[in-house]
């Protein structure tokens, strides 16, 4: 009897250590960040080494759940996520917390974003508190496919909606509003600009503010230009909502940049595919214009997302802008150079090269690298007309952008020929934006501290109300490239240029990570 229950004691001892092996075994497989949620809100161990991958942490000893997320999110997201966390325990079946968006920091103070994805599966054994299996999953890829797609469908549906518009209302009506809404956008960012101190002078920027949007509005809900009359929308609410506040001040004004860089890129949108239309309107013998048509049918020629564009060629005009074909990545760049470069009051050309080659994977980020590029060599690199004449540059400043495969990877190289980076002048620009401190900028070598620019937070450009930019472009472009996996090297000749140059990682291994 003593030896059987000594054998048994055995076997349920081997058992446990085989079950433990197994747990074990698969939370250090697991892609899944796993881990036991208590009824305090705790995090139990053991959890799985894919955890500590995702969050970039090895202690989660006596971590609670809002402790777990509190230095990966902003307050508003931590606020949502504990609201749920708090409905937990009368809650019945999995519960789930979906697209949460995180920020990794890096040891050099950069982050890096992604999505998680957290399910809540409860464990309820007799006599114990109800426990939580949590899985925390990467969707960071999947969500911005889904982002990529919705573009793609956006582009398709604006498509129709201006073949639709010019067959119905004509060509000659739709260009008139296609310039009355051009001189609209620069309206809005001309009153967005004007120095104001007084209550009064506020209330007249949102007043003009508010007409012009109203205008837009309208117009593209008349040619049922649904996107950018939502884009208009939401801007209006955010208007609206300032107009409803007892005082106004100018940091209230700061958010109205992103909304307008909302409506402006559904505008651009909407001027790249009309491009694509060519001349619209033909004149008939009275001299007034009519449709183009071919046996009663309106012809119009949309762009051909399906085809990879060609290699854009120079202007065959002297200094002229490049021509790219519409609807490209090619045509929406130069598009954007020429309006950042009115609105700077600059001569700016941008010539680019090998964009047809970019893979379907990296055409979002490469596009979001390159617009912050360009912005950012118009406003901050590229001097006023009469500066580049006096030092004796072309009064026009050059950008020069090249996308291309080389030993296996894929390289995008930017440069202008602009004022370049003096390391003194961002030094004493990051300490002012406290950035970085006396000690540590004093330490940096030159090259070392003109990459501060990658910092959020730094510009070089005096405050501003008009441009909430300033001082994120250059750490976006840093997130997007870690975002794909890639690195970025920086030089700079102070008076002369700034070079930029981009690796991306093959698409195959990309896909494979």
């Amino acid at each position: 009897m003593f030896t059987m229950g000594k054998r048994r004691k055995r076997e349920n001892q081997a058992a446990g250590a085989d079950r433990s092996g197994l747990t074990e075994a698969i939370l250090n497989s697991s892609a899944q960040g796993l881990f036991l949620l208590d009824a305090d809100n705790k995090v139990l161990p053991p959890v799985s080494q894919a955890l500590a991958t995702l969050f970039r942490r090895e202690d989660f000893a006596d971590l609670t759940f809002e402790q777990l997320l509190a230095p990966v999110v902003t307050r508003k997201t931590l606020t949502a996520a504990k609201i749920q966390i708090a409905a937990l325990p009368g809650a019945a079946g999995t519960q789930s917390l979906d697209d949460v968006d995180v920020r990794l920091k890096n040891p050099d103070g950069s982050f890096d974003a992604a999505h998680y994805s957290f399910e809540f599966e409860p464990i309820a054994a007799d006599g114990e508190p109800r426990i939580w299996l949590v899985s925390v999953t990467d969707i960071t890829t999947r969500v911005q496919s889904g982002r990529e797609l919705e573009e793609l469908r956006i582009q398709v549906r604006t498509q129709g909606e201006i073949l639709r518009s010019v067959l119905q209302m004509g060509g000659t009506r739709f260009g008139a509003f296609m310039q009355k809404t051009d001189a609209s956008m620069d309206a809005i960012g001309g009153v967005l600009k004007k120095p104001a101190r007084e209550e009064a002078a506020f209330r007249n920027k949102l007043e003009e503010i508010l007409n012009q949007v109203d205008r837009i509005r309208r117009e593209a809900a008349a040619f049922k230009l649904t996107a950018l009359e939502s884009s208009a929308r939401v801007f209006e609410d955010a208007l609206q909502e300032l107009r409803r506040r007892s005082g106004l001040s100018g940091s209230d004004f700061l958010p109205l940049a992103v909304k307008l860089d909302q409506m402006y890129g559904q505008f651009t949108l909407v001027k790249t595919l009309t491009a694509a239309a060519g001349s619209l309107d033909e004149p008939d013998a009275a001299g007034h214009a009519q449709p183009t048509t071919n046996g009663g049918t309106a012809i119009i020629e949309a762009p051909n997302f399906a085809a990879a564009p060609a290699a854009p060629k120079s202007g065959s005009m002297p200094g002229a802008q490049q021509s790219a074909p519409a609807g490209s990545l090619g045509s929406t760049l130069l598009s954007l150079t020429e309006h950042v470069a009115q609105e700077c009051n600059k001569q700016v050309l941008l010539e680019t090269s090998g964009l047809h080659l970019v893979p379907q994977k990296y055409l979002a980020t490469i596009k979001n690298i390159a617009i912050q590029l360009i912005r950012n060599a118009v406003m901050h690199g590229i001097e006023e007309p009469a500066v580049r004449k006096s030092q004796g540059k072309n009064v026009r400043g050059t950008l020069r952008l090249e996308f291309r495969a080389k030993d296996g990877n894929f390289e995008l190289l930017f440069e202008d020929d602009g004022r370049g980076l003096d390391p003194d002048q961002v030094r004493a620009t990051a300490i002012a934006r406290g950035v970085v401190t006396e000690e540590e900028a004093a330490r940096l070598r030159d090259r070392e501290a003109i990459k501060l620019i990658f910092k959020a937070g730094f510009t070089t450009l005096a405050d501003s109300n008009d441009d909430i930019r300033h001082g994120a472009g250059m750490s976006l472009v840093r997130r997007y490239i870690h975002e794909a996996g890639g690195k970025i090297a920086l030089a700079s000749l102070a008076g002369h240029e700034t070079r930029f140059r981009v690796v991306l990682p093959p698409v195959a291994d990309t896909q494979a990570a």
